[in-house]
Protein backbone atom coordinates (compact mmCIF):
# COMPACT_ATOMS: atom_id res chain seq x y z
CA UNK A 1 0.00 0.00 0.00
CA UNK A 2 1.13 3.63 -1.08
CA UNK A 3 0.82 6.67 1.13
CA UNK A 4 -1.53 8.29 -0.85
CA UNK A 5 -3.64 5.02 -1.94
CA UNK A 6 -3.42 3.95 2.11
CA UNK A 7 -5.15 7.49 3.13
CA UNK A 8 -7.84 6.83 -0.08
CA UNK A 9 -8.46 3.03 0.69
CA UNK A 10 -8.81 4.40 4.82
CA UNK A 11 -11.13 7.07 4.13
CA UNK A 12 -13.51 5.45 2.02
CA UNK A 13 -13.73 2.19 4.63
CA UNK A 14 -13.65 4.72 7.69
CA UNK A 15 -16.83 6.50 6.35
CA UNK A 16 -18.55 3.34 6.09
CA UNK A 17 -17.54 1.81 9.43
CA UNK A 18 -19.05 5.04 11.04
CA UNK A 19 -22.60 4.10 9.46
CA UNK A 20 -22.55 0.45 11.77
CA UNK A 21 -20.42 0.83 14.93
CA UNK A 22 -23.60 -0.11 16.88
CA UNK A 23 -25.02 -2.91 14.60
CA UNK A 24 -21.40 -4.81 14.28
CA UNK A 25 -20.38 -4.25 18.26
CA UNK A 26 -23.70 -6.26 18.68
CA UNK A 27 -22.91 -8.53 16.15
CA UNK A 28 -19.09 -9.92 17.71
CA UNK A 29 -21.03 -9.89 20.99
CA UNK A 30 -23.44 -12.55 19.86
CA UNK A 31 -26.26 -10.51 19.37
CA UNK A 32 -26.15 -10.93 15.27
CA UNK A 33 -28.96 -9.01 13.59
CA UNK A 34 -30.76 -10.42 10.83
CA UNK A 35 -29.67 -10.36 7.66
CA UNK A 36 -30.32 -8.19 4.79
CA UNK A 37 -33.22 -8.57 2.79
CA UNK A 38 -32.36 -9.68 -0.94
CA UNK A 39 -33.59 -9.65 -4.19
CA UNK A 40 -36.09 -12.36 -5.04
CA UNK A 41 -33.64 -13.47 -7.56
CA UNK A 42 -30.42 -15.41 -7.62
CA UNK A 43 -27.27 -15.37 -9.59
CA UNK A 44 -25.27 -18.21 -9.56
CA UNK A 45 -21.81 -18.11 -11.31
CA UNK A 46 -20.50 -20.61 -14.00
CA UNK A 47 -23.54 -19.55 -16.51
CA UNK A 48 -22.86 -18.38 -19.98
CA UNK A 49 -25.75 -16.93 -21.17
CA UNK A 50 -26.23 -13.26 -22.34
CA UNK A 51 -28.19 -10.69 -19.95
CA UNK A 52 -30.54 -8.58 -21.41
CA UNK A 53 -29.76 -5.07 -21.77
CA UNK A 54 -31.34 -2.25 -21.40
CA UNK A 55 -31.51 1.72 -20.53
CA UNK A 56 -32.13 3.28 -17.32
CA UNK A 57 -33.46 6.60 -16.36
CA UNK A 58 -29.99 7.87 -15.63
CA UNK A 59 -29.08 6.56 -19.36
CA UNK A 60 -26.50 4.23 -18.27
CA UNK A 61 -27.04 0.51 -20.48
CA UNK A 62 -27.64 -1.85 -17.66
CA UNK A 63 -26.39 -5.51 -17.75
CA UNK A 64 -29.06 -7.14 -15.65
CA UNK A 65 -28.14 -10.13 -13.50
CA UNK A 66 -28.01 -13.92 -14.19
CA UNK A 67 -31.08 -15.40 -12.99
CA UNK A 68 -31.24 -19.28 -12.43
CA UNK A 69 -33.02 -22.18 -10.74
CA UNK A 70 -29.66 -23.40 -9.26
CA UNK A 71 -28.79 -22.97 -5.81
CA UNK A 72 -26.20 -20.69 -4.48
CA UNK A 73 -22.58 -22.37 -4.55
CA UNK A 74 -20.78 -24.06 -1.33
CA UNK A 75 -17.17 -23.88 -0.52
CA UNK A 76 -15.23 -26.81 -1.96
CA UNK A 77 -11.58 -27.46 -2.48
CA UNK A 78 -8.39 -26.47 -1.04
CA UNK A 79 -7.66 -23.08 1.34
CA UNK A 80 -7.12 -19.66 -0.90
CA UNK A 81 -5.79 -18.21 2.47
CA UNK A 82 -1.62 -16.69 1.22
CA UNK A 83 0.22 -14.03 2.42
CA UNK A 84 1.28 -10.89 2.15
CA UNK A 85 5.01 -9.95 2.83
CA UNK A 86 7.00 -6.07 3.41
CA UNK A 87 9.59 -8.32 4.77
CA UNK A 88 10.45 -12.31 3.97
CA UNK A 89 10.63 -13.56 7.49
CA UNK A 90 9.34 -16.63 7.81
CA UNK A 91 7.32 -16.62 4.82
CA UNK A 92 9.05 -19.51 3.66
CA UNK A 93 8.96 -21.80 6.56
CA UNK A 94 5.46 -21.32 6.89
CA UNK A 95 5.11 -22.16 2.98
CA UNK A 96 7.43 -25.08 3.95
CA UNK A 97 5.71 -26.22 6.77
CA UNK A 98 1.91 -26.67 4.97
CA UNK A 99 3.62 -28.34 2.09
CA UNK A 100 5.76 -30.61 4.15
CA UNK A 101 1.77 -31.55 5.91
CA UNK A 102 0.16 -32.51 2.74
CA UNK A 103 -1.30 -29.10 1.51
CA UNK A 104 -0.24 -26.07 0.02
CA UNK A 105 -0.23 -22.30 0.51
CA UNK A 106 -2.47 -20.70 -2.66
CA UNK A 107 -0.81 -17.12 -3.07
CA UNK A 108 2.25 -15.49 -1.81
CA UNK A 109 2.71 -11.58 -2.62
CA UNK A 110 6.49 -10.24 -2.31
CA UNK A 111 6.91 -6.26 -2.21
CA UNK A 112 10.35 -5.09 -3.51
CA UNK A 113 11.92 -7.93 -1.39
CA UNK A 114 11.57 -10.78 -4.30
CA UNK A 115 14.57 -12.87 -3.78
CA UNK A 116 12.85 -15.09 -1.12
CA UNK A 117 10.02 -16.16 -3.57
CA UNK A 118 12.34 -18.51 -5.32
CA UNK A 119 12.41 -20.77 -2.03
CA UNK A 120 9.22 -20.72 -1.92
CA UNK A 121 8.39 -21.96 -5.40
CA UNK A 122 11.37 -24.69 -4.69
CA UNK A 123 8.99 -25.56 -1.69
CA UNK A 124 6.08 -25.49 -2.97
CA UNK A 125 5.61 -25.21 -6.69
CA UNK A 126 1.61 -24.73 -6.40
CA UNK A 127 1.52 -22.20 -4.73
CA UNK A 128 0.94 -18.54 -6.38
CA UNK A 129 3.40 -15.83 -6.53
CA UNK A 130 2.58 -12.14 -7.08
CA UNK A 131 5.65 -9.39 -6.78
CA UNK A 132 4.78 -5.51 -6.51
CA UNK A 133 7.93 -3.28 -6.97
CA UNK A 134 7.01 0.19 -5.37
CA UNK A 135 9.12 3.04 -7.67
CA UNK A 136 6.80 3.54 -10.49
CA UNK A 137 3.38 2.26 -8.89
CA UNK A 138 0.94 5.52 -9.36
CA UNK A 139 0.08 7.30 -12.51
CA UNK A 140 -1.89 10.37 -13.09
CA UNK A 141 -4.59 9.11 -15.68
CA UNK A 142 -4.08 12.14 -18.64
CA UNK A 143 -2.25 11.96 -21.56
CA UNK A 144 -1.52 9.31 -23.68
CA UNK A 145 -1.41 6.05 -21.88
CA UNK A 146 0.36 4.24 -24.68
CA UNK A 147 3.19 6.32 -23.70
CA UNK A 148 2.77 6.28 -19.79
CA UNK A 149 2.91 2.62 -20.03
CA UNK A 150 5.70 2.53 -21.84
CA UNK A 151 7.54 4.69 -19.42
CA UNK A 152 6.14 2.95 -16.35
CA UNK A 153 7.54 -0.74 -17.52
CA UNK A 154 10.75 0.38 -18.61
CA UNK A 155 10.96 1.06 -15.21
CA UNK A 156 9.31 -2.10 -14.06
CA UNK A 157 11.19 -4.79 -16.05
CA UNK A 158 14.45 -4.53 -14.93
CA UNK A 159 13.64 -4.90 -11.45
CA UNK A 160 11.84 -8.08 -12.25
CA UNK A 161 14.30 -9.72 -14.51
CA UNK A 162 16.39 -11.76 -11.80
CA UNK A 163 12.75 -13.38 -10.37
CA UNK A 164 11.11 -13.48 -13.90
CA UNK A 165 11.59 -17.28 -13.47
CA UNK A 166 10.09 -17.68 -9.95
CA UNK A 167 7.30 -14.72 -9.83
CA UNK A 168 4.02 -16.05 -11.75
CA UNK A 169 2.57 -12.35 -11.87
CA UNK A 170 3.41 -8.91 -11.92
CA UNK A 171 1.69 -6.04 -10.38
CA UNK A 172 2.31 -2.69 -11.70
CA UNK A 173 0.39 0.03 -10.48
CA UNK A 174 -1.14 0.48 -6.98
CA UNK A 175 -4.59 1.54 -6.11
CA UNK A 176 -5.00 4.06 -8.22
CA UNK A 177 -8.38 5.08 -8.24
CA UNK A 178 -9.14 8.04 -11.36
CA UNK A 179 -11.79 10.75 -9.96
CA UNK A 180 -14.37 10.15 -13.08
CA UNK A 181 -15.47 7.03 -15.58
CA UNK A 182 -13.00 8.55 -18.55
CA UNK A 183 -10.15 8.04 -15.76
CA UNK A 184 -10.93 4.51 -15.60
CA UNK A 185 -11.56 3.86 -19.29
CA UNK A 186 -7.93 5.79 -19.64
CA UNK A 187 -6.32 3.21 -16.50
CA UNK A 188 -7.44 0.22 -18.96
CA UNK A 189 -6.21 1.60 -21.94
CA UNK A 190 -2.94 1.35 -19.61
CA UNK A 191 -3.02 -1.82 -19.00
CA UNK A 192 -4.22 -3.16 -22.33
CA UNK A 193 -0.67 -1.15 -23.58
CA UNK A 194 1.20 -2.39 -20.33
CA UNK A 195 0.09 -5.95 -21.71
CA UNK A 196 0.99 -5.88 -25.25
CA UNK A 197 4.70 -4.61 -23.33
CA UNK A 198 4.28 -7.89 -21.10
CA UNK A 199 3.66 -9.96 -23.55
CA UNK A 200 6.29 -9.38 -26.00
CA UNK A 201 8.90 -9.45 -22.77
CA UNK A 202 7.64 -12.96 -21.26
CA UNK A 203 5.78 -11.79 -18.18
CA UNK A 204 2.33 -12.21 -16.96
CA UNK A 205 0.63 -8.86 -15.11
CA UNK A 206 -2.07 -8.66 -12.61
CA UNK A 207 -4.08 -6.11 -13.53
CA UNK A 208 -5.49 -2.69 -12.03
CA UNK A 209 -4.96 -3.43 -8.01
CA UNK A 210 -8.16 -1.18 -6.91
CA UNK A 211 -8.29 -0.54 -3.40
CA UNK A 212 -11.74 -1.96 -1.65
CA UNK A 213 -14.97 -0.05 -2.43
CA UNK A 214 -13.24 0.91 -6.23
CA UNK A 215 -14.63 1.22 -8.62
CA UNK A 216 -18.37 1.54 -8.79
CA UNK A 217 -20.10 -0.93 -10.84
CA UNK A 218 -20.86 2.02 -13.66
CA UNK A 219 -16.84 2.52 -13.66
CA UNK A 220 -16.72 -1.38 -14.21
CA UNK A 221 -19.04 -1.51 -16.70
CA UNK A 222 -17.51 1.16 -18.74
CA UNK A 223 -14.08 -0.55 -18.33
CA UNK A 224 -15.09 -3.68 -19.26
CA UNK A 225 -16.14 -2.11 -22.89
CA UNK A 226 -12.70 -1.52 -23.70
CA UNK A 227 -11.94 -4.93 -23.98
CA UNK A 228 -9.49 -5.06 -21.22
CA UNK A 229 -10.66 -8.18 -20.07
CA UNK A 230 -10.84 -9.96 -23.34
CA UNK A 231 -7.42 -9.30 -24.15
CA UNK A 232 -6.06 -10.45 -20.39
CA UNK A 233 -7.95 -13.35 -20.73
CA UNK A 234 -6.17 -13.93 -24.39
CA UNK A 235 -2.85 -13.41 -23.50
CA UNK A 236 -2.85 -15.25 -19.90
CA UNK A 237 -3.06 -12.09 -17.01
CA UNK A 238 -4.87 -12.18 -14.60
CA UNK A 239 -7.11 -9.83 -11.89
CA UNK A 240 -5.21 -7.92 -8.67
CA UNK A 241 -8.10 -6.49 -5.96
CA UNK A 242 -7.34 -5.78 -2.57
CA UNK A 243 -10.86 -6.12 0.13
CA UNK A 244 -10.60 -5.23 3.37
CA UNK A 245 -13.45 -4.95 6.15
CA UNK A 246 -13.26 -4.27 9.90
CA UNK A 247 -14.37 -5.20 12.53
CA UNK A 248 -15.75 -8.05 10.30
CA UNK A 249 -15.18 -10.20 7.36
CA UNK A 250 -19.08 -10.06 6.20
CA UNK A 251 -19.88 -6.59 7.30
CA UNK A 252 -21.91 -5.02 4.71
CA UNK A 253 -22.20 -8.32 3.39
CA UNK A 254 -25.28 -8.21 1.66
CA UNK A 255 -25.93 -4.71 0.59
CA UNK A 256 -26.21 -3.30 -2.41
CA UNK A 257 -23.69 -1.52 -4.67
CA UNK A 258 -25.00 2.53 -5.74
CA UNK A 259 -28.17 1.88 -8.39
CA UNK A 260 -28.15 -1.94 -7.86
CA UNK A 261 -30.12 -4.94 -6.21
CA UNK A 262 -29.08 -6.56 -3.31
CA UNK A 263 -28.03 -9.79 -2.97
CA UNK A 264 -27.24 -12.46 -0.39
CA UNK A 265 -24.06 -13.33 -1.28
CA UNK A 266 -22.52 -10.19 -2.76
CA UNK A 267 -19.95 -7.83 -0.74
CA UNK A 268 -20.07 -4.20 -0.97
CA UNK A 269 -16.56 -4.73 0.64
CA UNK A 270 -15.32 -7.96 1.18
CA UNK A 271 -17.22 -10.01 -2.15
CA UNK A 272 -17.62 -6.93 -3.91
CA UNK A 273 -15.94 -8.83 -6.94
CA UNK A 274 -18.67 -10.80 -7.25
CA UNK A 275 -20.45 -7.67 -8.82
CA UNK A 276 -17.91 -7.23 -11.69
CA UNK A 277 -17.75 -11.52 -12.24
CA UNK A 278 -21.50 -12.08 -12.13
CA UNK A 279 -22.49 -9.20 -13.88
CA UNK A 280 -20.23 -8.78 -16.58
CA UNK A 281 -16.84 -11.56 -16.81
CA UNK A 282 -18.99 -14.40 -16.61
CA UNK A 283 -22.01 -13.38 -19.24
CA UNK A 284 -19.29 -12.19 -21.58
CA UNK A 285 -17.27 -14.97 -21.86
CA UNK A 286 -14.31 -12.53 -20.00
CA UNK A 287 -13.09 -14.27 -16.93
CA UNK A 288 -9.74 -14.67 -16.03
CA UNK A 289 -8.43 -15.47 -12.40
CA UNK A 290 -8.55 -13.05 -9.61
CA UNK A 291 -5.90 -12.32 -6.96
CA UNK A 292 -6.43 -10.46 -3.79
CA UNK A 293 -3.42 -9.38 -3.73
CA UNK A 294 -3.86 -7.38 0.00
CA UNK A 295 -6.71 -8.17 2.22
CA UNK A 296 -7.57 -8.59 5.39
CA UNK A 297 -9.08 -6.82 8.69
CA UNK A 298 -7.99 -3.25 8.71
CA UNK A 299 -7.25 -2.02 12.63
CA UNK A 300 -6.61 1.72 11.52
CA UNK A 301 -10.32 1.66 10.94
CA UNK A 302 -10.85 1.35 14.80
CA UNK A 303 -13.63 3.44 15.95
CA UNK A 304 -14.95 4.10 19.49
CA UNK A 305 -17.06 1.49 20.37
CA UNK A 306 -15.56 -1.45 17.94
CA UNK A 307 -13.68 -3.86 19.33
CA UNK A 308 -9.75 -4.11 19.48
CA UNK A 309 -8.93 -7.20 19.77
CA UNK A 310 -8.15 -7.80 15.69
CA UNK A 311 -5.28 -9.77 15.94
CA UNK A 312 -7.70 -12.64 18.79
CA UNK A 313 -10.16 -12.74 15.51
CA UNK A 314 -8.09 -12.47 12.81
CA UNK A 315 -8.07 -15.97 11.95
CA UNK A 316 -11.75 -16.71 12.50
CA UNK A 317 -12.90 -13.69 10.14
CA UNK A 318 -9.94 -14.51 7.52
CA UNK A 319 -11.99 -18.58 7.80
CA UNK A 320 -15.02 -16.93 6.97
CA UNK A 321 -13.61 -15.20 3.82
CA UNK A 322 -11.85 -18.31 2.97
CA UNK A 323 -14.70 -20.33 2.79
CA UNK A 324 -16.29 -17.08 0.38
CA UNK A 325 -13.26 -17.07 -1.63
CA UNK A 326 -13.53 -21.53 -2.08
CA UNK A 327 -17.15 -20.69 -3.77
CA UNK A 328 -15.52 -19.33 -7.01
CA UNK A 329 -13.52 -21.22 -8.62
CA UNK A 330 -11.92 -18.02 -11.03
CA UNK A 331 -10.13 -16.75 -7.20
CA UNK A 332 -6.56 -17.99 -6.71
CA UNK A 333 -6.61 -16.62 -3.31
CA UNK A 334 -6.20 -14.01 -0.73
CA UNK A 335 -3.08 -12.83 0.18
CA UNK A 336 -3.30 -11.58 3.82
CA UNK A 337 -1.70 -7.88 4.58
CA UNK A 338 1.02 -8.40 6.04
CA UNK A 339 4.18 -10.39 8.16
CA UNK A 340 7.68 -8.30 7.90
CA UNK A 341 5.42 -5.58 8.61
CA UNK A 342 8.07 -2.35 8.57
CA UNK A 343 8.14 1.34 6.71
CA UNK A 344 4.76 2.42 9.03
CA UNK A 345 2.75 -1.61 8.32
CA UNK A 346 4.16 -2.46 11.64
CA UNK A 347 0.42 -3.09 13.41
CA UNK A 348 -0.73 -5.16 10.71
CA UNK A 349 1.94 -7.80 10.93
CA UNK A 350 0.29 -10.78 12.00
CA UNK A 351 3.44 -13.47 11.96
CA UNK A 352 2.50 -14.80 15.62
CA UNK A 353 -0.92 -16.43 13.92
CA UNK A 354 1.08 -18.29 11.46
CA UNK A 355 0.83 -21.75 12.81
CA UNK A 356 -2.88 -21.17 13.30
CA UNK A 357 -3.45 -20.64 9.76
CA UNK A 358 -1.24 -23.59 8.84
CA UNK A 359 -3.75 -25.67 10.83
CA UNK A 360 -7.02 -23.77 8.76
CA UNK A 361 -4.93 -24.33 5.01
CA UNK A 362 -4.02 -28.16 6.25
CA UNK A 363 -7.27 -29.28 7.53
CA UNK A 364 -9.11 -27.96 3.80
CA UNK A 365 -6.17 -30.04 2.11
CA UNK A 366 -8.62 -33.26 1.20
CA UNK A 367 -11.89 -30.68 0.47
Amino acid sequence: MGTKAAFSRRRFLKNAAILGVAALTQRILGSATSPPQAAAASDAPGLSDAPSQTDDDLGHQVYLPLVSSQPFPVPHGPSKLGVHTVRPNNAVGFVQGVRDAGAHVALVKAVDDFGYIRLVKEASPETVTVGRWTGEQWVDASGDPAEKAAYVMGEHMPRWRYEEDVVDYWEVLNEVDPPTVEGHVWLAQFYMEAMHIADANGYKLAVFSYSVGVPKWHEWQAIVETGVFAQAKGSGHILALHEYNYPTMDYRWGEPLEDQLSYPDRGCLGGRYRHLYRDFLVPRDEVIPLAITEGGLDPVLWQPGMPTTWKERLVEEMAWYDDRLREDDYVIGIAIFTIGGAYGWEMYDYEELLPEFHDHIVSLKDA
